[in-house]
């Protein structure tokens, strides 16, 4: 089942960092307008993005794939 979670600016650090340790298939922080690609979201990512101001975009989200097994 995949989610798609609005994120507030405040909480994009935490959450960037927090993403570092799952598989992108699983849990991804992304940015819609992110290096001028207004169209699209762009995944965000802690070794490239952790000194990234944010200010200035609009429209992050979470995306999450969860796995029920029975």
């Amino acid at each position: 089942m995949k989610i798609d979670i609005p994120v507030s600016k405040r909480v994009i650090k935490p959450l960037l960092w927090l993403t570092k340790f799952f598989k992108d298939e699983n849990a991804v922080l992304v940015c819609k307008g992110y290096g001028d690609d207004w169209n699209y979201y762009t995944g965000l990512y802690w070794d490239e993005d952790k000194d990234a101001e944010f200010n200035e975009y609009e429209y992050y989200r979470l995306w999450v794939e969860l796995s029920i097994k029975p």
